[in-house]
């Protein structure tokens, strides 16, 4: 289940919620007492593997070039 955030709209004030993607709760703010509406959040991404560094494939050689159609044949 994940974690849900919730903003006022009356005083702009933030609630994080846990609770299932398949309920719908009345939240109240606790301090003006009005409807809460579920607000988007920030989401924690992680990149793992190579390729994601400034420091990565930077060893300074070139891929080696194709030898073109005509160096081919002679």
């Amino acid at each position: 289940m994940p974690f849900y955030r919730y903003v006022c709209n009356n005083c702009g004030a933030q609630k994080t919620v846990f609770h299932s993607i398949n309920e719908n709760p009345a939240i109240t703010c606790e301090h003006c007492g009005e409807k809460m509406k579920r607000g988007i959040s920030r989401v924690g991404i992680v990149f793992k593997g190579s390729g994601f560094y400034c420091t990565d494939n930077k060893n300074g050689s070139k891929p080696a070039e194709s030898k073109s159609e005509s160096e081919k044949v002679a």
